[in-house]
């Protein structure tokens, strides 16, 4: 491991703490599943002296270890993670909340003179944080009982006086975005054109023969740890229709355990899903410019041209 002070010339603790925290610097590591990005990351933690923030939308799940690929007590000792274990599997995390609790984790890390890694493939998590999403404030619970009691025309009407430009753009004949409508008029939204400063951005992806030989070598190791059991623990604690459910491979395992599949068909159904997942992820990403493709199957090989780059934007 290669300590980050060597990187800067010997810069003493508490200046270099200083200069971190007038400008949150941070390496992203994003691409589609089972491309190799938790082992990069580490790697590159380790030895940059850094600490690795999660943006998965499957990982944030209090006791939904197995089926989603978790990073292993072991992987979490070589390095701090962050955003681990957020929510039961009961609850949402939207992203603006993520995006929120990421950068207060990033905010933190560089404060103590370490090195963020935010590291991920949920899209629009990731995203959130390098284009700066602004979002909305969330809902009052009694602005919002106020308006669930109006008919259907009195909230266009009010919507058209609160803000015209959204009674031109919303599905008016879907109540629920007429109310989010008049609850966020006048708020500010959107992104930037660009990253953010101060982010390096690296990505990593894989054929479609490769991934899907990966995933499917992965749900079989899933199952050999005891997948079965997590998914019935997860349904009988929080119900069949709980957002769990709403995680691939748990909804794909659902009916296994409800006894309506057979094993079999749900490892194909998790690994349809997955690849239609990879899928998504590829065509999301595509469309950052900014993003260092890495290409290449050996994730040492991988650590070696990447480290130079890191190096770079450290220094």
């Amino acid at each position: 491991m290669w300590p980050l002070m060597s990187l800067f010339g010997g810069l003493n603790d508490e200046l270099f703490t200083t200069l971190l925290e007038l400008n949150v610097r941070f390496i992203a590591i994003v691409g589609t599943t089972a491309a190799g990005k938790t082992d990069l990351a580490l790697g590159l933690a380790e030895r940059f002296n850094g600490e690795i923030v999660c943006a998965d939308s499957r990982t944030i799940y209090r006791g939904m270890d197995i089926g989603t690929a978790k990073p292993t007590p072991e992987e979490r000792a070589r390095v701090p993670h962050h955003l681990l274990d957020v929510v039961d599997p009961g609850e949402r995390l939207n992203a603006a909340t993520f995006k929120r609790l990421a950068e207060a984790a990033m905010r933190d890390i560089t404060a103590r003179g370490r090195v963020p890694f935010l590291v991920g493939g949920s899209g629009l998590y990731v995203d959130a944080v390098l284009f700066d999403y602004q979002f909305p404030a969330e809902a009052d619970a009694a602005r919002r009982a106020q308006l669930e009691a109006m008919s259907d025309g009195e909230l266009r009407e009010l919507l058209a006086a609160e803000d015209p430009a959204a009674y031109e753009r919303v599905d008016l004949a879907n109540r629920r975005r007429v109310v989010r409508a008049i609850e966020t008029a006048g708020q500010d939204r959107g992104r930037r054109r660009e990253m953010r400063d101060g982010t390096l951005a690296l990505g990593l992806r894989t054929n479609k023969e490769i991934a899907q030989k990966r995933i499917t070598q992965r749900v079989q190791k899933m199952l050999a740890e005891g997948f079965l059991d997590e998914v019935a623990r997860i349904g009988a604690q929080y119900g069949w229709d709980s957002e769990a459910f709403n995680v691939i491979g748990y909804r794909a395992f659902k009916d296994v355990i409800l006894g309506t599949k057979t094993v079999e068909e749900g490892v194909a159904d998790f690994v349809r899903g997955d690849m239609m997942l990879w899928k998504k992820q590829l065509t999301w990403f595509k469309r950052n410019p900014a993003i260092r493709w890495l290409e290449g199957e050996s994730g040492e090989v991988r650590l070696k041209e990447v480290e130079l780059l890191v190096r770079d934007f450290l220094t």
